[in-house]
């Protein structure tokens, strides 16, 4: 729970919208492991924001364990769909990207590229994604290194951190306020990180999560989010029952603006 926000079944409720970019989750991790370090330095913290929408989740654990096996990384991404880089490598390195519908995607310099502000792209790799599990088997890359550092921002949708290192991150995140007087949680995990730490930090290309939509791919996300509900009531129906028939977007728009 963080000081001055309220309990709710025992577990911390924040702002919405955020008025710290996020950084309060994490200052909720840092005030918890000054004030309690006994038995919580090894602690894995996996962050996954709430609009990721498929995991093959046997790889979590593998996943958990080669950043715990890996010290020397200071965060370790998933290979997020719908994620500028990691579709880079989803296409160099395991074909999972098809160029004759996507196209030679080179490597972004910035860990984003053109791809993070693109709504048709972002609906069409969903939808390819979705379309087989021939398709999807390529994209857990079984061939190739399962590592791949980086040295820029990239979107942190999925990543794993260490719990001893939240203080540092908070640390990292007053500089950048001071700076740049902005609360930039993406930036200050990976570009400050790596520039001013010299900290390590890369993708873990077996884990496959897919992420719904960026902001300025925002025009698409109903149709995304259509997508998985679709997928789900057609491929795991064992696992969702009638759950899903119940889905409505438009509801779900409502409440967030009323949270708004």
């Amino acid at each position: 729970r963080v000081p001055g926000y309220p309990k709710e079944e025992g577990r911390a409720v924040f702002r919405w919208p955020p008025v710290r970019g996020y950084t309060e989750y994490f200052q909720y991790y840092a005030k918890e492991y000054v004030h309690d370090r006994k038995g919580t330095e090894h602690d894995i913290i996996l962050k996954a924001d709430d609009d990721i929408v498929w995991l093959n989740a046997t790889e979590i654990r593998p996943f958990a364990e080669y950043f715990w096996n890996h010290p020397e990384i200071w965060l370790l991404s998933a290979a997020v769909v719908n994620q500028g880089l990691v579709v880079h490598y989803q296409q160099q390195q395991c074909g999972a990207v098809p160029k004759e519908l996507f196209g030679e995607l080179p490597l972004p310099d910035n860990g984003m590229g053109t791809w993070h502000d693109n709504a048709t792209q972002a609906l069409q790799i969903h939808q390819y994604f979705l379309s087989s599990q021939e398709a999807r088997d390529k994209f857990y890359c079984q061939e190739g290194p399962v590592f791949h550092p980086f040295s820029f921002t990239i979107n942190v949708n999925f990543v794993a951190l260490r719990r001893k290192d939240f203080p540092e991150y908070m640390q990292l995140t007053q500089e950048k306020l001071i700076a740049e007087k902005r609360y930039y949680d993406e930036g200050t995990m990976t570009w400050d990180a790596i520039k001013k730490r010299s900290k390590v930090e890369g993708i873990y290309m077996k884990l496959v999560v897919s992420h719904g939509t960026f902001g300025a791919q925002d025009a698409v996300t109903q149709a995304v989010l259509e997508e998985y509900v679709k997928y789900g009531k057609r491929e795991r129906s064992d696992l969702y029952g009638t759950l899903l028939d119940d889905y409505n977007y438009s509801a779900f728009e409502r409440k967030k603006r009323k949270l708004e």
